[in-house]
């Protein structure tokens, strides 16, 4: 028994100290984003015969509303036509194919460069829909957006002109902004998380010389770069940073133009928000197992790159040692097991550092709305995030097994297919986890609630949300066949 309490103690403690180092990580770059100086990105201003050619790909899948609004900002880029080449990639299996097809045809007739690839075999999912276009034109630029998003007219201007004049940049990375901040306050909180991101993660890495990584739409690569590094791959579900590390271990620099916003669509329901963090948790685990030991052996790298990269990659196992520590934790919280004077310690600083790091991280997004509106943001981005624990854990999990799962796209619109009686379900996993986690420790150890009032708030309000989302399908069934 002595044996077994000592296991259990030792993994809780090494859990509890590997969460230190990312939290200590978070509070780095926060520190980093306040004290470095500022960076600008050269741009260049060719003259108009010899601005290049660039191809823009527009990857879909079953988001036929959509179409008609980003072929139309794509249309409206200051760019020209006859150096200007769009792709389609829709791999959609329902109506919005015929979309699709409709809004490509009638732009051909206008003399618009335009072409629209379906493929019958989604393989390797978005990764392998880039990578058919890019078989298909030579251009020496190429942009992606996602059908979600709407780029500036003077997108390209900026993005190919940072490219032009830094000819070791494998791609420019502009920021996200968010057409539907204001709609509910989990669309806020969502958008305070993706500023922080942006504004403070990206930012910091930019200033210190970093990797950038690439976030899957509002950027523009440089062929030659894809090529190098040995193109698009979909062995895992974040194909944009799989190969924005691979271009950096080739030794191509990658650009951030934070002043250059393109605004987008955050999802309006929980459970679509659960889904898009279950795929990016996982697909982040994923490329920390396939890139790491490249990272490590890569002598284009200083010690201190590789660490700082690793911690980025790593950071999304956070989810699985906190439920890790929060099963390992039961036993002392019951009183079957006593923790000696270290680990005590280091549960202390770890939750300080914990809670400290992540309020810094997000409160220098900044103060929009006033004080008031912040705070709520900000504990709201806390609570909701400890409540993607169990789902954000499973994936991390998944991904270390190596179980494979299909790409997903984020659902953005509230309503949603799948089987009628299953939308009962939508958050009880989480519910049911936040009820028994609340009635275990009121009965055992009620001071311990305070310490896990974080984790059963978030627990219960995820649960919770996606409930009344599934209560709001079944009241507007899914009538598509």
């Amino acid at each position: 028994m002595l044996a077994t309490e000592l296991t259990v103690e030792l993994l809780l403690t090494l859990c509890l100290v590997i969460l230190t180092i990312f939290s200590f990580n978070l509070a780095l770059l926060t520190l980093a984003r306040i004290l470095t100086p500022k960076r600008r990105l050269a741009i260049a201003t060719p003259e108009e015969a010899a601005l290049p050619r660039v191809l823009v790909q527009l990857p879909l899948f079953n988001e036929g509303d959509l179409v008609e609004r980003i072929l139309a900002a794509v249309i409206a880029l200051d760019w020209p036509r006859d150096r200007l080449q769009i792709q389609v990639l829709d791999d959609s299996v329902d109506g919005s194919l015929a979309l699709s097809r409709q809004a490509v045809a009638a732009l051909h007739q206008d003399g618009i460069e335009i072409e629209l690839l379906h493929r019958v075999q989604r393989t390797a999912f978005k990764a392998g829909a880039l990578a058919a276009g890019l078989e298909r034109s030579d251009a020496p630029y190429v942009a992606i957006f996602d059908a979600d998003f709407i780029p500036p007219a003077d997108f390209l201007r900026r993005t190919v002109g940072a490219l032009i004049a830094q000819p070791g940049l494998a791609y420019v990375q502009a920021r996200w902004a968010h057409l539907n901040r204001d709609e509910s306050l989990l669309t806020r909180i969502q958008a305070r998380l993706l500023d922080s991101h942006f504004g403070v993660e990206q930012e910091a890495r930019w200033r210190l010389g970093l990797p950038i990584p690439f976030n899957g739409t509002c950027g523009v690569w440089r062929r030659a770069a894809i090529e190098d590094a040995g193109g698009w791959e979909g062995d895992t579900l974040t194909e944009d940073l799989d190969l924005s590390l691979r271009a950096r271990l080739r030794g191509w620099r990658s650009g951030y133009l934070k002043d250059l916003s393109v605004p987008g669509a955050l999802p309006v329901s929980t459970r679509a928000w659960r889904i898009q963090q279950f795929r990016w948790t996982k697909g982040f685990v994923q490329c920390f197992v396939k890139l790491m030991p490249l990272i490590w052996a890569s002598p284009a790298l200083p010690r201190w790159q590789k660490l700082m990269i690793s911690l980025q990659i790593g950071q999304p196992l956070a989810f699985l040692l906190g439920a890790t520590c929060l099963v390992l934790g039961l036993p002392f919280i019951a009183g079957a097991m006593v923790a000696d004077g270290t680990l005590g310690r280091v549960a202390i600083v770890t939750s300080l550092l914990g809670f400290a790091a992540p309020i810094g991280f997000l409160l220098l997004a900044g103060t929009r709305g006033g004080a008031r509106e912040t705070a709520l943001e900000v504990f709201g981005a806390l609570a909701l995030t400890s409540g993607l624990l169990l789902s954000n854990a499973r994936g991390g999990l998944e991904a270390l097994l190596g179980y494979r799962t299909e790409f997903v796209r984020t659902p953005k619109a509230r309503v949603q297919s799948g089987p009628y009686a299953a939308r009962w379900s939508y958050g009880l996993i989480e519910l049911s986890a936040g009820l028994g986690l609340l009635g275990f420790v009121l009965l055992e150890q009620p001071i311990a609630a305070i310490y896990l009032a974080m984790v059963i708030s978030g627990l219960l309000g995820v649960g919770t949300l996606q409930m009344l989302d599934g209560f709001a399908l079944v009241k507007q069934p899914d009538t598509r066949h």
